[in-house]
């Protein structure tokens, strides 16, 4: 790309990026539909918190869980 073609103000995104923006505004949509705080029990232990942060952790968790496993193999 020669150097008059970059200045004529064009913009492009590559796949990478538009994914990471479709993500992102998944994710907040996620985060916005889900703000209710939910009680949260784990043996002894007793809270609130809201949904989204729950169901992130549980998928970050999971996440660890099948990464750990993979490695094993």
């Amino acid at each position: 790309m020669t150097d008059p073609e970059r200045k004529q103000g064009r913009f492009a995104l590559n796949t990478k990026q538009i994914t990471a923006i479709v993500l992102v505004v998944l994710a907040l949509v996620f985060i916005l539909q889900n703000l209710t705080y939910v009680r949260v029990e784990f043996f002894f232990i007793h809270s609130s918190a809201p949904l989204w942060l729950i169901l992130v952790i549980t998928l970050a968790l999971g996440y660890v869980i099948g990464w750990i496993s993979k490695r094993r193999d």
